[in-house]
């Protein structure tokens, strides 16, 4: 599901690119969610400094757009209007390179989305994927662990791989915790496998209470549909360039052979930086890498200020481990400034300290009446509906 409330993007000009976009990342039988102008004109136009003609051709222009990209309008209550994503396949099959919008030709792969521009044309499904539709797809949380008809078209991929890599992860999950006890609790919520394949490492830890970003390399095997297929959450990066994020927003980062596998491109010491930008004080790091990497990284870490301690392997083989956490310091020019025991006294506090759980913004308000309208709108067990994260 894709959902967009008030977010004022002009969905129908620029010959629907925006939407076309939508379009290529819905499942086929998923749903596009808006709520805002020009939904429900007729009662809200004078507050938009708009005509009641205007939104009225908005709306109607809107409409036309999505029939013509295989959308239908499943529902529309209020405020919130939703559109669901044909499964049928002849629908496309009418589509042509000179219909408006055009049918995408086969020049490129679909799935490519790092530094790739948008496509002002209509992607039609994958007809050789049966089960990708959202009716189809297995629910959650079964789909975790089934393994997706995807699989197949990643290189070496296959059922036997999946499986194999599944019960990988769970034995490698066991071992890391007797390593780090508090993994698995409540001390981490914010949590990135730096370069996952199937998102392993994220499902092993499905029944704790956090949520894993799982990162597949844009120079590596791409498997990021995989991840989703399983109802899981991730992105495309290069880690030879800084995370779209906040500083110190992961509370434990994750990383398996990602020096090993791009060292050649990226400079250790930099990807260490932006790791150690991400991550919060009193966070930790989980690093699995061959001993040459773990001794490199280990000299880094010490610059940076984060206590380390090797580990072995659940296999004791060549590959280490190596758990670090990040310390949470201050500069001598600042603790001279603030004379002896300022952090006791509350003048220097840590990132724990500028926010409490029971403050709720009026945006998050907002977004938890948002929330529970479109749950009214979408009829609660939609056929293959399932949680699109580890949540």
């Amino acid at each position: 599901m894709a959902h967009c409330s008030r977010c004022l993007i002009p969905w129908t000009e620029f010959d629907g690119l925006y939407l076309l976009e939508i379009h290529r990342i819905l499942r086929p039988g998923g749903f596009w969610v808006l709520s805002g102008p020009p939904i429900n004109y007729k009662n809200r136009w004078r507050g938009w400094n708009t005509t009641i003609d205007e939104q009225k051709k908005d709306f109607e222009d809107l409409k036309k757009l999505l029939t013509s990209m295989c959308f239908k309008l499943y529902n529309m209550k209020d405020d919130i209007a939703v559109w669901q994503k044909s499964t049928d396949i002849d629908c496309y099959n009418q589509l042509t390179l000179s219909s408006y919008p055009p049918k995408c030709d086969d020049s490129r792969d679909p799935d490519s989305a790092w530094y790739i521009p948008l496509r002002p044309c209509i992607t039609a499904p994958n007809q050789n994927t049966k089960i990708l539709s959202l009716t189809s797809t297995p629910k959650w949380p079964e789909r975790l662990n089934e393994s997706p008809e995807r699989v197949s078209m990643v290189p070496s991929g296959s059922d036997n791989v999946f499986k194999h890599d599944q019960s990988k992860w769970n034995a490698r999950l066991k071992h890391y915790k007797k390593l780090l006890p508090s993994l698995g609790g409540d001390k981490f919520r914010n949590v990135m496998d730096m370069n996952t394949l199937y998102g392993g490492f994220a499902a092993a830890l499905i029944g704790s209470p956090l949520w894993v970003m799982n990162v597949v390399s844009s120079y590596g095997i791409n498997s990021l549909g995989i991840i989703y297929d399983r109802g899981l959450i991730g992105t495309y990066h290069d880690w030879c360039e800084p995370f779209s994020t906040y500083p110190r927003t992961y509370d434990l980062l994750h990383l398996d052979g990602l020096f090993t596998a791009e060292s050649h491109r990226c400079e250790m010491k930099y990807v260490l930086l932006e790791m150690d930008r991400i991550l919060r004080p009193s966070g930790h790091v989980i690093i699995r890498e061959t001993s040459f990497f773990v001794d490199a990284i280990s000299t880094i870490a010490k610059d940076l200020k984060w206590s380390c301690e090797k580990q072995e392997t659940e296999q004791n083989g060549k590959e280490k481990l190596l758990i670090c956490q990040k310390k949470l310091w201050y500069s001598k020019m600042l603790s001279a400034k603030l004379g002896p025991g300022a952090t006791k006294q509350g003048k220097v506090v840590s990132w724990r300290d500028h926010s409490t759980d029971d403050e709720v913004s009026p945006r998050g308000l907002h977004l938890v009446k948002i929330v529970y309208r479109i749950i009214h709108v979408i009829k609660p067990g939609q056929p293959g509906m399932a949680r699109s994260s580890s949540l």
